[in-house]
């Protein structure tokens, strides 16, 4: 095993030395870099600025989801961004992660010939460091796990070091792209965990009464928290409300079925 690991990661490596686009990046480490401890999907964010994360590579997930979640705000209550805020690996299960994270469904991998394949039962989110400070992050699924060791994640810190380089000496080129995309509005958001709940509820068309029954709350409860919200998000209706949530990457894009973060 752990001559398996070193030649997995030495020619991880070998292949970020050529400068390889995004999502071939991507695809090798989880195919080549990670597969020793059973990774079946994987994006890659860089900084973006101080205010949000940009997807920069993808493999696994489904190009719908990718599309998205290319920009995510740091502030949104997600693992992605809390790993990388925190710059701590954040590991969860699959089936109690939206209990941690009430936007987030249960993650699926891109069922397409070229993912890879297995039921994804945990999500993994990996800050990349340089000099010490987060200037990304990786979002993993990984399979079913019966144990957990050091070596794990040390060999998965590894390869988080490894994109670490690989994004510092693709900045430059990040950059130029980035000055050429539509920024993010400056805003901070502070929902409440409750306030998330509607909100997400919000997106899925439910009424107030039907929002006020499934979470145990008053009706006056959840009126009072949905103008806090449109409040906060500068709408005055529920319609564009949802939709402005979507542009910011607090809901997820519910035009395609939507089972995964990107975060």
């Amino acid at each position: 095993m752990e001559r398996d690991r070193a030649a997995a990661l030495a020619g991880f490596v070998r292949f970020l030395s050529g400068n390889p686009h995004g999502d071939a990046a991507a695809r090798t480490m989880v195919l080549g870099g990670l597969a020793p401890y059973g990774f079946i999907a994987g994006q890659i964010y860089a900084m973006g600025g101080t205010e949000h994360l940009e997807l920069v590579g993808n493999f696994g997930y489904p190009d719908a989801d990718a599309a998205a979640f290319r920009r995510i705000a740091v502030s949104v209550p997600l693992p992605i961004c809390d790993a990388f805020t925190s710059a701590r690996t954040i590991a969860i299960a699959s089936d109690s992660i939206s209990e941690h994270y009430p936007l987030v469904a249960a993650p699926t991998p891109d069922e397409s010939e070229h993912a890879a394949q297995g039921p994804a039962t945990r999500i993994v989110c990996v800050p990349t460091l340089w000099s010490e400070t987060p200037i990304g992050v990786l979002s993993l699924l990984q399979e079913s796990r019966t144990d957990d060791d050091a070596d794990e994640w040390s060999y998965v810190d590894g390869i988080s070091s490894a994109v670490a380089m690989w994004l510092n000496n693709q900045r430059p080129t990040l950059i130029d792209h980035w000055k050429r995309a539509a920024p993010l509005p400056h805003r901070e958001f502070t929902l409440s965990d409750r306030q998330r709940k509607i909100l997400f509820m919000i997106g899925d068309n439910m009424t107030n009464s039907e929002i006020a029954r499934k979470l145990g709350y008053s009706i006056p409860t959840v009126k009072k928290d949905l103008q806090e919200i449109m409040k906060m998000l500068g709408t005055q209706d529920r319609r564009v409300t949802a939709g402005r949530a979507r542009e910011l990457g607090l809901l997820p894009d519910r035009r395609a079925p939507r089972e995964v973060i990107a975060t």
